[in-house]
């Protein structure tokens, strides 16, 4: 059973009276930094024009080229120099100019957003508000004659390792256009807090091989980028810098709302810090409406640039006409005649059908309906998974925190327990995400098994053996 739905047909968003509080808050903040912006000294440099903008949206069907100059709508909103910033790839817009081009025949154009609690509308209390929503409904007034359609595969604390492999657990495979927005829960291979200093091209990897496969779907969907930011986290770095070499390499479009306000927030965090966020992490509803605007202007970019003259490409054979590059991007020349491609291999507790092969005082559990598990507190806990592998590479998709009492696991593949590996739950780091763990490489190719045993040894300090699995994937 997979689990994803169109919008529409999706349940609003349960809120608590803490949320409630916080969009109480938030509304008073947001009146507060108005009457703040309005105060301004005039010696000090001007905030970004757009904040007190009272311009309405662009009527149905309005004239929207040129994308550029004064009369656009989005250019009066929020300003040239703001608009090009946050374009941080650009790229060729084949496969989006595809799509469009389909939607101005009338066809039905599908999209799917895949992504973490940013794209879940966590803190927002009308699930409409969330970008793409607000995006969908924007496409739907450019191209009034198609049935469009949105499927969401978000979900909170979720990084692209776990998308790699279980995208088609949560999406459709016969999709036209996709978001990915990852940027928040994946780490920058540079070093940073995420990755404890150390930078590591781990993440891109894993960005890439989801990239990949989904450029390889059926309908040969554009995919575009988005990366956001965060105000509770200290530093620049994010997983924006994984995945910048990515959308280079694979001509995708990238929407960049940290390229355009980062430097902003430094400077002048009262301008923002209340209205683009609801907790200083989640996008509040304004935020999500910048988002959609920074995607609805980028592909107004693309209609009118269809209306330009093309001049003709220059060399008949040029890679240009070929749907995603031949190797992947981690792949030495040496070394090409190796390549495979990834076969991805998921079975996910989202897919509340699945089981795995045998256990032995393990319980399916989740949380709140959004999250998963299979959990196990009793050392000696044993479970047994079916994997299949293309690349031989497997993982877990491990739940890591410094809360909840977790430990250590001893992981095996076939008969051989004494070359397993030990896999831990716990972590000392301030936030707790799901995080892809490598249990087993060098497999040949086809069907194994794979143990997992709950260890008396934990690396928690106080004693914790609780371990929760949400996947296992294999490639």
């Amino acid at each position: 059973m997979v689990r994803y739905s169109p919008l529409g047909n999706l349940p609003m968003l349960k809120h608590s009276p803490r949320m409630t509080m916080i969009a109480i808050f938030s509304a008073l903040a947001i009146l507060s930094v108005v009457t703040l912006v309005a105060l301004r000294p005039s010696h000090l440099a001007n905030p970004l024009h757009f904040f007190s903008s009272g311009l309405a949206p662009p009527p149905l069907n309005s004239q929207i080229c040129p994308a550029t100059g004064p009369n656009n709508h989005y250019e009066q909103l929020y300003g040239h120099e703001f608009l090009q910033r946050s374009i941080a790839h650009e790229g060729s817009n084949r496969r989006l100019r595809e799509k469009i081009a389909m939607a101005q025949r009338g066809e039905d154009i599908r999209m799917a957003v895949l992504g973490g609690s940013v794209s879940a509308g966590h803190t927002l209390d009308d699930w409409t508000r969330v970008y793409y929503h607000r995006f969908l409904d924007w496409w739907k007034e450019q191209f009034p004659k198609g049935h469009h359609s949105m499927f969401s595969g978000a979900i909170g604390a979720t990084d692209s390792g776990y998308f790699a492999y279980c995208f088609d657990k949560h999406i459709p495979k016969d999709v036209d256009i996709i978001f990915l927005e990852f940027s928040l829960n994946d780490a920058s291979t540079l070093p940073c807090e995420m990755n404890d200093k150390k930078g590591s091209i781990v993440q891109a990897k894993m960005m890439e091989s989801l990239v990949r496969n989904l450029l390889r779907l059926p309908r040969k969907p554009a995919v575009i980028m988005t990366s956001v930011f965060s105000f509770n986290v200290n530093e620049y770095l994010d997983g924006q810098e994984s995945h910048l070499p990515i959308s280079n390499y694979y001509d995708l479009p990238h929407i960049s709302m940290k390229n355009a306000l980062y430097d902003h927030v430094n400077r002048y965090p009262d301008d923002l810090r209340f209205k683009l966020y609801n907790d200083g992490h989640h996008l509040s509803n304004w935020g999500h409406q910048l988002l959609s605007d920074l995607v609805s202007h980028y592909v107004e970019r693309q209609m009118c640039a269809m209306s330009d003259r093309v001049q003709p490409v220059i060399l008949d054979n040029y890679s240009y006409k070929e749907s995603i590059p031949k190797f992947d991007m981690f792949t030495h020349r040496w070394e090409q005649d190796k390549f495979r491609e990834l076969e991805p291999y998921c079975e996910t507790f989202a897919d509340q059908s699945y089981k795995p092969k045998s256990m032995d005082g393990w319980k399916f559990w989740d949380w709140m309906k959004e999250k998963f598990y299979i959990v196990a507190d009793v050392p000696g806990s044993q479970v047994t998974f079916e994997v299949r592998a293309s690349q031989g590479v497997v993982y877990l998709y491990l739940f890591r925190s410094a809360d909840y009492n977790l430990g250590n696991i001893w992981c095996w593949v076939g008969d051989d327990k004494e070359k397993g590996r030990e896999l831990q739950g716990y972590w000392d780091k301030w936030y707790s995400v799901g995080v892809m763990t490598p249990v087993a490489e060098g497999l040949s190719q086809g069907q194994h098994l794979l143990h997992c045993e709950l260890m008396n040894k934990t690396s928690n300090p106080e004693g914790g053996t609780n371990f929760r699995i949400l996947a296992v994937a294999s490639g």
